[in-house]
């Protein structure tokens, strides 16, 4: 089989493709010499990596390169952050490299990669431990420095965001080999304090200048930390191992100061908004309410109370007409049966006898009857006029209530009256005539 023909921009893409996928070389840490360096005035770095026994070309891009700390120079030892790719035009493997230490830290990046991998793996970087931050903290907490810049531009940027809150500082190292012992110490008293967060910043430095941070007592300390806690230490590229066990980490002092505060002017803006809606809802409620209220005082036993009465006399008339009627009915047919007694007497003493007795009894239950029918029409009579009494509004007067009114009009509210106007109690027994001499309008 005839082997495959390539180009050579296709053979060098190809090769920049394997090199680009293997995760190997995707974040690799590399030691060697710096030779052949150029800064560029576009603010790249070009130079040669090297050991004893190879070198590799390499390229550092100016947002990287002007975070380089230190003097760099031919002959200086190094440890490169990179990745390995290839340079098609010049069909070159490099290195990118996107930071750079001097090679005396070596050791210091290897113990705490290992250190970060040992904590990963027992959980201290588990999300679901951070805490939740407040949303209105009225209690903050701050560690750092004293009189350093990083606790300053804390305090002016919470002062701007949201001066309610109320600022407890405690000043502690931030450096040296004291400096995490100390920070532990004063992690733990803020803590009992039960402040609503806890800011822990520093400005930016060196690996050295931020060690302390790196510390696996002092991320113990924060993980069993009982209050949240926000760390906001270093630059935007500095990221320290109490970054990661914090409840939330900040790319500088300031950020994290703005990741704790609200924005005042939003609050408010907020609140503004939160009260119209209030404002229309019980418009609402008010309009429904007042809809309801004329519906009722539309209704006909409202308007005019008589009207029941009137109506449950005119039953009570109907009523009364047919029990006069049934008595006229069974005063008739007793007057009946008397003559069919007396036609019938004749007849014989035992049959007249027999006919009295059965005659007798049938009157005696109508009587009964109809001394029943008398007796509940009586109570259904009174039971109405009771109930009729109930609603009655000069009875609300027995209760020891009175009704003013002044010009004849019911007073509802002290609006409807003025100091000297002349106004008229009614009460159960008789009313009062009075003069207004003050007036005092009840406070909600």
């Amino acid at each position: 089989m005839m082997n495959r023909m390539w180009s050579v921009s296709a053979l060098v893409s190809y090769i920049k493709r394997g090199i680009d996928h293997d995760e190997n070389l995707m974040q690799l840490l590399v030691r060697g010499e710096i030779s052949n360096l150029v800064k560029h005035r576009s603010g790249h770095y070009y130079f040669t990596l090297k050991d004893d026994k190879a070198r590799m070309s390499c390229v550092m891009f100016s947002n990287y390169a002007r975070l380089v700390r230190f003097d760099l120079e031919n002959g200086s030892r190094v440890i490169a952050q990179c990745k390995v790719s290839v340079y098609e035009a010049g069909g070159s493997v490099q290195l990118y490299v996107n930071g750079l230490q001097p090679d005396g830290i070596g050791e210091m990046y290897l113990q705490l990669e290992a250190l970060k991998k040992k904590m990963m793996s027992e959980g201290y970087f588990d999300p679901a431990h951070k805490k939740k931050l407040p949303m209105y903290p009225m209690d903050i907490a701050l560690i750092s420095a004293k009189e350093a810049a990083a606790a300053s531009d804390v305090r002016t940027t919470i002062a701007r965001r949201w001066p309610l809150a109320k600022i407890t500082f405690y000043p502690s190292l931030v450096q040296g080999s004291e400096a995490a012992a100390m920070l532990i110490e004063t992690i733990k008293k803020a803590d009992q304090k039960h402040h609503d967060v806890i800011l822990l910043v520093r400005g930016g430095g060196s690996i050295e200048d931020l060690w302390a941070f790196n510390q696996e007592a002092l991320a113990k300390c924060i993980y069993d930390a009982a209050t949240p806690i926000v760390t906001g230490v270093g630059h935007e590229t500095d990221t320290t191992l109490v970054d990661y066990v914090s409840d939330a980490r900040a790319a500088t002092p300031t950020a994290a100061a703005e990741l704790v505060t609200p924005d005042i002017q939003e609050v408010s803006d907020q609140l503004q908004r939160y009260k119209k809606m209030m404002a229309d809802r019980l418009k609402m409620l008010l309009d429904r309410s007042t809809h309801r209220l004329d519906k009722v005082k539309s209704h006909p036993y409202i308007k005019n109370p008589m009207a029941y009465i009137e109506n449950s006399m005119m039953s009570l008339d109907l009523k009364r007409n047919a029990f006069e009627t049934y008595i006229h009915g069974m005063m008739n047919l007793h007057s009946d049966v008397e003559q069919k007694r007396i036609r019938f007497a004749h007849a014989g003493s035992l049959m007249v006898q027999k006919m009295e007795n059965q005659l007798w009894q049938q009157n005696d239950k109508l009587l009964m009857h109809t001394k029943r029918y008398g007796l509940d029409s009586e109570r259904e009579l009174r039971g109405r006029i009771q109930l009729l009494d109930a609603y009655s509004p000069l009875k609300i007067l027995l209760r020891g209530y009175s009704l003013t009114k002044i010009n004849g009009h019911c007073i509802k509210s002290i609006d409807d009256v003025q100091v000297n106007d002349r106004i008229v109690t009614t009460l159960s027994d008789g009313e009062i005539y009075s003069n207004v001499l003050k007036k005092e309008k009840k406070h909600e």
